[in-house]
């Protein structure tokens, strides 16, 4: 239809040329011949329109006065530039006959069926059931555009299923999952992917419960009775699990010179700020010359010398909640500095290590357990009725039952892990439904 669109103008302009050649033999000089406006997208403009009106022609063709709807036909397709296609129209079904411009002049003409409308360079042929035999036993599937690059791509469809391009099919099949095998391996990758994601939720509601168990431990220990430790043994010398972050009252002499730093960290001040720093383990010298480890909190750098904080050798109270140190996970168990207590370094605060640079003689007892403190007072001072400002971050009671994720959080992230989980197993069947019924 485009070499007819293109053949018409040719025509129109060879009649112009022609009136100029004439007339100015006659008058006067050739005039300029007019320039070409026609653009490719006029020309398919142009080829869609006689598409249409052909159509049109066929759909509102009827049996009576065939010749003269034929006639009326090809008079308007010669008008419209379309001289050179001969029109053929049986009915009920209307075809048109047209020939390709780029065959040699012996091929002969096929009946051609024009349906598209939107997709240029697609034409649908009558199958004949020589090509049924042919193009039915084809094995040939394009997955990559790159593999059709260049060519023609022949396809057998059913006037009863939608007819999209051939190029486009052909995109369409690089998809994952249509060839061979794929579509079990699509499911079995969904399957486990949304299998590891339920099981992330599962671990998260395990987290939750424990998270739980852990606050309510605390907060009912924390209720209990304080301990009076005076001397050795300690109460929970043999079973210290029972007696964690159970508040505990010691009376003493701290031994400055085996003060141990663990760091550095950041702290914070009174006014919030933060601060480097390190924090404090001191040996608490009781009056039978037994020792417990006592964690003093976090001190500024300023004030890490001891003659920025002097402290007399005195008798102090000391209240604080008994802790096991630093647990490590796994990840810290192995991957982490290790602390050196015959260098007097320390990383992490782990109890064991810390009884070995306090130098005390109940070492196992130490090794145990040590006591954060929360509150500490000299006696001196009370028996002045003042206290003394001491240099120390010290924990509250509280800090205990805070924690960055809580059993509230754990269960929200349950809840996501599950939903994404399903939304996965979703799509999954989704895509292994939809490529089980893949067409190529």
């Amino acid at each position: 239809m485009r070499l007819a669109s293109s053949w018409a103008g040719r025509v129109e302009e060879d009649s112009k040329q022609e009136d100029n050649e004439g007339s100015g033999s006659a008058t006067g000089p050739k005039k300029n011949e007019p320039i070409d406006v026609v653009t490719p997208l006029r020309l398919h403009r142009e080829t869609r329109q006689v598409e249409k009106r052909i159509e049109d022609h066929a759909r509102n063709l009827s049996p009576q006065d065939d010749s003269t709807r034929e006639a009326e036909a090809a008079a308007r397709l010669i008008k419209e530039g379309s001289g050179s296609a001969s029109t053929t129209l049986p009915a009920p079904i209307a075809a048109v006959r047209l020939r390709d411009p780029e065959a040699p002049d012996t091929a002969e003409s096929k009946e051609v069926i024009i349906r598209s409308r939107t997709t240029t360079g697609q034409v649908l042929w009558p199958a004949t059931k020589e090509d049924v035999e042919i193009l039915g036993g084809s094995k040939l599937r394009y997955p990559a555009p790159i593999e059709v690059e260049g060519s023609v791509i022949i396809r057998l469809v059913r006037l009863s299923d939608p007819v999209t391009s051939p190029v486009a099919r052909v995109m369409r099949n690089r998809q994952f999952g249509i060839r061979g095998n794929e579509k079990w391996q699509l499911l079995a990758m969904g399957v486990v992917c949304s299998g590891i994601v339920w099981t992330l939720g599962v671990w998260q509601l395990r987290r939750m419960e424990y998270k739980k168990n852990l606050i309510e431990m605390r907060r009912t220990r924390l209720a209990m009775p304080r301990l009076t430790v005076a001397t050795s043994p300690f109460p929970w010398t043999e079973e210290v699990e029972n007696y964690v972050c159970r508040v505990v009252d010691v009376r003493g002499v701290f031994d400055q010179r085996r003060e141990m730093r663990i760091g550095p960290r950041p702290g914070s001040n009174a006014e919030g700020d933060s601060l480097p720093g390190y924090n404090i383990v001191c040996p608490l010298r009781l009056e039978d010359g037994n020792s417990i480890l006592i964690n003093r909190g976090h001190v500024a750098l300023d004030k890490l010398d001891h003659s920025e904080r002097p402290e007399p050798a005195q008798w102090v109270r000391v209240r604080g909640v008994l802790e096991q140190g630093e647990i490590p996970n796994l990840t810290a168990q192995y991957a982490r500095l290790k602390n050196r207590p015959a260098d007097g370094l320390f990383v992490y605060m782990v109890a064991e290590d810390l009884a070995e640079g306090s130098g005390a003689r109940n070492h196992q007892e130490c090794a145990q357990a040590l006591v954060t403190a929360i509150d500490v007072l000299y006696e001196d001072d009370f028996s002045a009725g003042t206290r003394r400002s001491l240099p120390f971050q010290m924990k509250h009671k509280e800090d205990y039952l805070i924690f960055w994720a809580d059993e509230h959080t754990h269960f929200n992230y349950a809840m996501q892990w599950f939903g994404m989980g399903c939304l996965f197993f979703t799509m999954t069947i989704y895509k292994f439904i939809e490529v089980v019924r893949w067409r190529w």
